[in-house]
C-alpha cells in the first residue's frame, strides 16, 4: 500500500508531503489543474521517461519519494532479499532529477538501477490511463490480459527467452551458412592448392640440395677429366710432381741440420707431398664414385622444373615457403571442416530446442484455452453490472503456428508469447453479431469493459497499488454509478489512486484529494485532503460546476446514497 509521497521541486509544486489511506483514494479538480501530478511522480519514481519534464525552479534537481508498506507477496519479498534492500516495515522508493536531465534512482536511501526500479514496478504498481481503452483493441494487449488472469505470465516470459534463444541461434546459424557459401570457392580452391603440395611431397631444402646436384650431374664428365688429368700429371706420370717434390727433398735433407731455413724447406717439401697423398686420395675417391647418369640428371631437372612453377604459382622464394603455404591450407581446410561441424551441430540443437519449443508452445495455448472460457464468462459477468446488461463476450484464440513447422525450424508463425493470437469479440445488444472489440464497442463501452477486466484480474492479483487515470471517460449518469460501485468493489481488495471527473465515483473515496491552482508570483498547484464539509462542496462542483444549494443537496444525497450502498454490500459479505 501507498503510504506517503514526498515532491519537491516538480512541475508547479515546490514542496510537498501528502499521506495515504487503505482503500480508494480520488483525486478531483478542474480542467488543467494538475490532478496528473501525484500519479506523474509516482510513474516517475517507477522509471518513465523525464524527456522536456520542467521543474519548478530549473536551476535545481527534482526529487521525488514514495513510501510503501510491501504487502506479504512472496516474490516480492523474494526480490527484495535478492536486491539486498532494506528489511524495514516501509519501503522507500526515491528518484532524483538532475538539473542537466540526469536521474539516480534510490532504495531505502540506496542507490539503485533503473532496471532494478521497474523491475519492482510490476510487483507493486498496476497502471491504467485513458489511453488503455485504445490499447484494450489491441491484440497482443488481450493476450496480456489473458496470460494476467491465467497466471500464465511467468510461463509466456519463459517461452519468450527460450524463443529469442531459438531466434539467436538461427540467426546464428543463417549467418553460418552465409559464411560457409562465401567462402565455399575460397575453400575449394585452398583444397586444390593443398592436393597439389601433397602430391609434390616436398622436403625441407629439397631444392637447393637438388641445385647441388644438379650442377654436379651437369659437369661431371668434365670434371671426371680433369681429375683423371690430374692424378696422371700429379702422380702416375714420368717425372711425375710428387715424384720430383720426393728427388728435392731427398737432395736437401742431408744439409738440413747445417741451416734454419733448409731445414724449413725440407718441413715444407715433406708436408707437400702429404697433402699430394691426401690429394690422390680425394681424386681416386672421386674417379671410383662419380659417373655421369643421364636418366639422374633427367630426374633432378623434372623435379627442379615442378619446383620452380610451384615456386611462380605460388609466388613464394623457395620450398621452405611452400611447406609453410602447405600447412596454412591444411589448417584453413580443417577449419572449415570444424565449421561445417560447428554448422551441423548447430542445426541438431536447433531441431531439438524447436521440438521443446514445440511442447512449451502447446501447454501455453492450453492453459489460455482453458483460462479463456473462464474470462470470458467472468468478464461478461461484471461488465453486465456496468450498464450492459445485454453484452456478450467470446474470446477467440487463433493458434498460428504447427508443430511440422517449429520441427523444421522455421518459427516464423512464433511470437515471444507464444502461438496465439487472441481476439475479444463483443456485443453490446441483443441480436446483433458477436465482433471484434474494434469493429462494435464504443469509447463508453471501452471504458466499462476496461473496468470490467480490472474488477476479474483484482480477484487473483497479489495486492498491489492501482492507479485509474480517468478510465471513466464518457461515462455519466446510471452508468456511472455503477462504474464508481465497481471501483469501491476493487478497493476493498487493492489500494487505488483514481483521477476522475465523476462525482458519483468520487463520493465512494475513502480519500479525497482536491487540486488546485495557485496564483502568486508563480504559478503553483495546491493538493489537500478534503474533510466531509469540503468533500459535499467538491462533489457539488462536480455535479453542476458551480456550488449551489441544489447541487449541495444532490452532493449530499449522493454520499449518503454511497454509505448506504457500502452498509449494504458489507452485510452481504
Amino acid at each position: 500500500m501507498l503510504s506517503e509521497i514526498y515532491i519537491k521541486n516538480y512541475i508547479l509544486v515546490p514542496e510537498l508531503r501528502m499521506k495515504f489511506g487503505p482503500g480508494l483514494t480520488v483525486i478531483s479538480g478542474e480542467t488543467g489543474a494538475g490532478k496528473s501530478i501525484l500519479v506523474g511522480s509516482v510513474a516517475l519514481i517507477f522509471g518513465d521517461s523525464a524527456t522536456g519534464l520542467e521543474a519548478f525552479d530549473p536551476a535545481q534537481p527534482i526529487y521525488l519519494e514514495a513510501c510503501f508498506l510491501p504487502a506479504m507477496d512472496q516474490d516480492l519479498q523474494d526480490y527484495l532479499a535478492e536486491i539486498s534492500a532494506p528489511n524495514d516495515d516501509e519501503l522507500v522508493l526515491a528518484r532524483e532529477i538532475s538539473a542537466g536531465g540526469k536521474s539516480s534512482y534510490y532504495i531505502g536511501g540506496r542507490k539503485v538501477s533503473a532496471q532494478v526500479i521497474k523491475k519492482l514496478r510490476t510487483m507493486l504498481l498496476d497502471f491504467h490511463h485513458q489511453r488503455d481503452q485504445q490499447k484494450l483493441l489491441n491484440s497482443q494487449y488481450q493476450l496480456e490480459i489473458l496470460d494476467r488472469y491465467a497466471g500464465t505470465v511467468e510461463i509466456c516470459k519463459e517461452f519468450g527467452l527460450a524463443y529469442r534463444e531459438i531466434r539467436r541461434k538461427q540467426q546464428l546459424l543463417d549467418d553460418m551458412l552465409r559464411q560457409e557459401e562465401k567462402n565455399r570457392q575460397m575453400i575449394d580452391l585452398y583444397q586444390y592448392q593443398f592436393d597439389e603440395l601433397e602430391k609434390a611431397e616436398l622436403k625441407t631444402g629439397e631444392d637447393i640440395h637438388l641445385q647441388q646436384e644438379y650442377e654436379l650431374q651437369s659437369h661431371s664428365k668434365e670434371i671426371l677429366d680433369l681429375a683423371h688429368g690430374m692424378n696422371t700429371g700429379l702422380f702416375e706420370a714420368d717425372n711425375s710432381i710428387f715424384d720430383r717434390l720426393a728427388s728435392f727433398e731427398t737432395q736437401i735433407d742431408r744439409y738440413r741440420n747445417l741451416n734454419r731455413h733448409i731445414e724449413e724447406a725440407c718441413s715444407s717439401l715433406f708436408e707437400a707431398r702429404e697433402a699430394l697423398r691426401v690429394t690422390s686420395s680425394s681424386l681416386s675417391a672421386l674417379l671410383d664414385t662419380m659417373s655421369f647418369d643421364s636418366s639422374r640428371l633427367d630426374q633432378i631437372s623434372s623435379r627442379l622444373d615442378l619446383i620452380n612453377s610451384l615456386l611462380h604459382k605460388h609466388k613464394v622464394q623457395n620450398v621452405e615457403e611452400l611447406l609453410q603455404l602447405f600447412r596454412s591450407r591444411e589448417k584453413e581446410i580443417t577449419d572449415a571442416d570444424d565449421f561445417r561441424q560447428q554448422i551441423s551441430q548447430l542445426q541438431l540443437e536447433l531441431d531439438e530446442d524447436a521440438k521443446v519449443l514445440a511442447v512449451k508452445a502447446d501447454e501455453l495455448s492450453e492453459l489460455r484455452s482453458k483460462a479463456s472460457v473462464r474470462l470470458a464468462a467472468e468478464l461478461q459477468h461484471s461488465i453486465r453490472h456496468l450498464a450492459l446488461e445485454h453484452a456478450r463476450v467470446q474470446i477467440e484464440i487463433d493458434k498460428k503456428a504447427n508443430t511440422e513447422n517449429v520441427m523444421s525450424a522455421s518459427i516464423s508463425a512464433y511470437t515471444e508469447s507464444g502461438q496465439d493470437a487472441v481476439e475479444i469479440l463483443f456485443s453490446a445488444n441483443p441480436g446483433s453479431r458477436i465482433k471484434p472489440l474494434a469493429k462494435v464497442a464504443s469509447g463508453g463501452e471501452l471504458s466499462r469493459i476496461l473496468l470490467g477486466i480490472k474488477q476479474v484480474l483484482a480477484r487473483g492479483m497479489s495486492p498491489k497499488l492501482l492507479i485509474l487515470d480517468e478510465i471513466d471517460a464518457g461515462v455519466g449518469g446510471q452508468t456511472a454509478e455503477l462504474m464508481a460501485a465497481a471501483i469501491s468493489e476493487i478497493a476493498r481488495l487493492h489500494p487505488v489512486l483514481c483521477i476522475t471527473h465523476l462525482a458519483q465515483i468520487a463520493a465512494y473515496a475513502n480519500t479525497h484529494i482536491a487540486v488546485e491552482k495557485v496564483s502568486g508570483d508563480k504559478t503553483c498547484v495546491s493538493l489537500r485532503v478534503l474533510n466531509s464539509e469540503e468533500r459535499t462542496r467538491e462533489l457539488a462542483r462536480m455535479l453542476s460546476g458551480h456550488i449551489t444549494e441544489h447541487a449541495l443537496k444532490h452532493a449530499d444525497e449522493l454520499r449518503t446514497k454511497q454509505r448506504i450502498k457500502e452498509d449494504i454490500s458489507e452485510q452481504n459479505k
